[in-house]
C-alpha cells in the first residue's frame, strides 16, 4: 500500500494539471492562439530558465564524478540503442519515409525536462533533481541533434551541415544547458535578487506546462492511425524503459540514478517533436497524435513503473 500511495503521489499531480488544461479548453478560457503563445513562452522562457537553474544548482564540477560520467555515457548509448531498435522495427513496416521519421522520433525522444524533473523531484527531492540535471547535459542536445538529422534525412531534402548546426544551436533548451555549464565551469555566482527572480520564473514552468499540454491534447485522425500509435506507444512507454533500466541496473546504477533513467525513458514523446515535424515537412499530424497518446497513456505506465521499481527495491 505504501508503494501504491507513493506512485499515486507522483503521478496524480501531473494527471490533475493535465485534466485542468482539458477543462479550461472545454469551457473556452483558453483558445488555440493563447495556447500557442503560452507554449512558446514555456519553451523559450520558463522551461529554459528551469533547465538553466537545474544545471547551475549542481554547484560545482565535482558532481561530474566518474560514476556520474558513466551514467551520462550510458544515457547517450541507451538513446542510440533505442533509436536503432525503432529504426530496425519500423523500416521494414513503414513505406512512407515521412511517417517513418516521425515514428522513430516518437520512440526515442522524450519530454524529459517536463516529466523528468517532476518525477525525480517527487521521489528523491534535490538529490533526484541533481541527477536529472546532470543527465540533461547529454540528453537534451542528443535528442535534438538526432531529431534534426532523422527528420531532415527522411524529409526528402539534402542534409545541410550548416542548417543542422543552426537548428541545434538556436534551440532554447540547448542554449540554457550550455549557459548553465558555462556558469558551472567558471564558478560565477548569481546575485541573490537575480537568482530569486529566476527561481520564481522556473517554478511556473512545470505546472503551466502540464496545463497547456492537457489543453493541447488533440485526437484528430487517431482511429485511422491507431495501429501506428499502438506500436509507438508500446515501444516508447514500455520497451524503452524496460531496456534502459534493466541494463542500467546490471551496470550497477541504483536509487536516484534508476529514477533518472526512468524519467528519461518512460516520459511521453516531447511536445517539441510535433512542432519540429511540422517545420521540417514530415508527418506533423501523426507527430501530434503520438504526443497526445503517449501523454495520456504515460500517466498509467509511469504509475506502474514506479510501483514495480519500488516493489523490487530498485528505487
Amino acid at each position: 500500500m505504501e508503494n501504491f500511495l507513493l506512485a499515486l503521489n507522483v503521478v496524480f499531480p501531473m494527471f490533475f494539471l493535465m485534466m485542468l488544461g482539458v477543462i479550461l479548453k472545454r469551457i473556452k478560457m483558453v483558445d488555440e492562439r493563447s495556447l500557442t503563445v503560452m507554449n512558446s513562452l514555456i519553451f523559450r522562457v520558463f522551461m529554459s530558465t528551469l533547465l538553466f537553474l537545474s544545471v547551475y544548482n549542481i554547484a560545482d564540477l565535482s558532481a561530474f564524478s566518474a560514476k556520474n560520467l558513466k551514467l551520462m555515457l550510458y544515457a547517450f548509448v541507451s538513446i542510440l540503442l533505442v533509436l536503432v531498435l525503432a529504426w530496425l522495427i519500423f523500416v521494414r513496416l513503414i513505406a512512407d519515409k515521412k511517417r517513418l521519421a516521425v515514428m522513430i522520433q516518437g520512440v526515442y525522444r522524450g519530454n524529459f525536462i517536463l516529466f523528468g524533473l517532476a518525477i525525480a523531484g517527487s521521489l528523491y527531492g534535490d538529490a533526484g533533481l541533481g541527477i536529472v540535471s546532470i543527465l540533461t547535459v547529454v540528453t537534451i542536445p542528443t535528442f535534438n541533434i538526432l531529431a534534426v538529422i532523422i527528420l531532415e534525412y527522411y524529409s526528402g531534402k539534402e542534409i545541410s551541415r550548416k542548417k543542422l548546426i543552426k537548428q541545434v544551436s538556436k534551440n532554447p533548451l540547448v542554449i540554457a544547458t550550455v549557459i548553465g555549464i558555462l556558469f558551472l565551469a567558471s564558478g560565477i555566482k548569481l546575485p541573490k535578487p537575480i537568482y530569486k527572480s529566476l527561481n520564481d520564473i522556473a517554478k511556473i514552468a512545470t505546472p503551466l506546462a502540464f496545463i497547456v499540454l492537457g489543453a493541447e491534447l488533440k485526437f484528430g485522425n487517431m482511429l485511422k492511425n491507431m495501429k501506428y500509435l499502438i506500436f509507438v506507444d508500446f515501444l516508447k512507454l514500455v520497451i524503452n524503459p524496460l531496456i534502459s533500466i534493466s541494463i542500467g541496473k546490471m551496470l550497477g546504477f541504483q536509487g536516484a540514478e534508476i529514477v533518472a533513467l526512468l524519467a528519461m525513458t518512460a516520459c511521453p514523446t516531447a511536445v517539441s517533436s510535433f512542432t519540429m515535424a511540422k517545420e521540417m515537412n514530415v508527418d506533423g499530424d501523426l507527430a501530434g497524435e503520438i504526443v497526445a497518446t503517449t501523454s495520456l497513456v504515460s500517466i498509467a505506465t509511469i504509475f506502474c513503473w514506479i510501483l514495480i521499481l519500488k516493489s523490487l527495491v530498485w528505487i
